[in-house]
């Protein structure tokens, strides 16, 4: 994934560049920035652009909610959306200036501007050609409403794994780092004899391994980092990480029932979802909505897209026989797969949970015990011949 600058022709004819578009290849970027093509003069990676985009301000989510239904109640009181955005939004906080906000003309323009969710975005640019905006608009901050719920829902489910692993990783860092610390001071510059067990001889080990060779540990986090899905589709199907390979399997299918139900219902069609999902997805999600489209593309059915080991066995199953249903037969089928998908993502939530939080628990106990025995035991040891001498 990188970041790529843009390029174009403006609406006053002089040459002007995009903001940093985050995209997995280059024709991603062009579709993702929304102009057509003969627009375009150049398409260049933006080296620094996740520096600009740590530092670009966003309405935080909840926010957005508010603002897109306060936006719809004003349009439905009969405003236009120029009126109905600068009473609702106060867009000084993302650094804009009331010139910029007032050379928009579209809600999609408006929104693009204002950097709200790219799913809000495509619904109130759907909602405004259909003549039904407030609405579209009502709809998009439902979605983005049940996205926050929904988030906040599944971290539960993992908040106490987190937690032990965390707390685990710091111990095996920091009981090591001061006891053997500690130890090195008392053999190595008080010349004290103390008798090192196992356990010390563990927590020298450590010492040494994150005093003296820190950089080959940050070098070899760096190339885990770089060929993090190469090692990954190594290591999928070991035990314990195949837990976690189908909680990202049910992730991915949970994310395109929750998005194409919504993009449906706004009057999109099959292969334009496909190609929306695929605009805004990354790594293997991306390649498999391209998948996706091309099948569409050769008239296969909805449900034949999913026959791939990568996506849950129940998307593939429960979307057959999905264009022979009307309108409200389509929303119950999502709607039920919608629902047996957060229970299936529940469940592997849980148990990634229960491994982490034993991986985490064992670590912690280790080190209690490396200190316990590994650094007080020597020192008690050395105490109790002294008094005997």
């Amino acid at each position: 994934m990188a970041y790529w600058q843009i390029s174009f022709i403006g609406e006053s004819g002089s040459i002007e560049t995009s903001s940093s578009i985050k995209a997995e290849t280059r024709e991603q970027a062009i579709l993702l920035f929304g102009r057509p093509p003969k627009f375009i003069q150049q398409v260049k990676v933006d080296h620094l652009g996740a520096v600009k985009a740590a530092f670009e301000k966003k309405f935080p989510p909840i926010e957005q909610v508010l603002i897109l239904s306060a936006i719809a109640s004003k349009l439905a009181s009969g405003k236009t959306i120029g009126k109905a955005i600068k009473e609702s939004v106060d867009f000084g906080r993302l650094g804009l200036t009331f010139g910029e906000i007032d050379r928009c003309e579209t809600p999609k323009e408006y929104l693009t501007k204002l950097r709200f969710d790219e799913t809000a975005i495509l619904i109130a640019d759907a909602g405004d050609k259909a003549g039904k905006l407030s609405e579209s608009l009502y709809r998009a901050s439902k979605a983005i409403q049940e996205r926050i719920n929904a988030k906040k829902e599944f971290g539960k489910a993992m908040q106490q794994g987190l937690l032990y692993t965390t707390l685990g990783a710091l111990f095996m860092v920091g009981i090591p780092l001061w006891a053997g610390s500690t130890i090195n001071d008392f053999i190595e510059v008080q010349r004290i004899p103390l008798k090192l067990n196992a356990l010390s001889n563990m927590i020298m080990f450590l010492f040494m391994l994150y005093t003296q060779y820190f950089v080959f540990l940050i070098a070899g986090v760096a190339g885990i980092y770089v060929f993090r899905e190469r090692i990954w589709e190594n290591i999928r199907t070991l035990p314990v990480f195949s837990f976690i390979n189908e909680r990202m399997k049910v992730s991915r299918g949970l994310d395109f029932v929750t998005s194409y139900q919504l993009l449906l219902s706004s009057g999109f069609n099959n292969l334009q979802s496909f190609r929306f999902l695929a605009a805004r997805s990354k790594g293997l999600t991306h390649r498999l909505y391209l998948q996706a489209s091309e099948r569409l593309n050769e008239g296969r059915q909805l449900s034949d897209v999913f026959d791939n080991p990568e996506w849950p066995p129940i998307v593939h199953q429960n979307l057959q026989g999905f264009e022979d249903q009307g309108p409200q037969g389509r929303d119950m089928v999502l709607a039920n797969l919608n629902e047996a998908l957060k229970a299936y993502y529940l469940e592997y939530s849980a148990r990634v949970s229960r491994v982490a939080s034993i991986v985490g628990f064992s670590m912690m106990i280790l080190t209690i015990m490396m200190f316990a025995v590994g650094f007080y035991m020597p020192i008690v040891n050395l105490n109790s011949a002294l008094k005997q001498m």
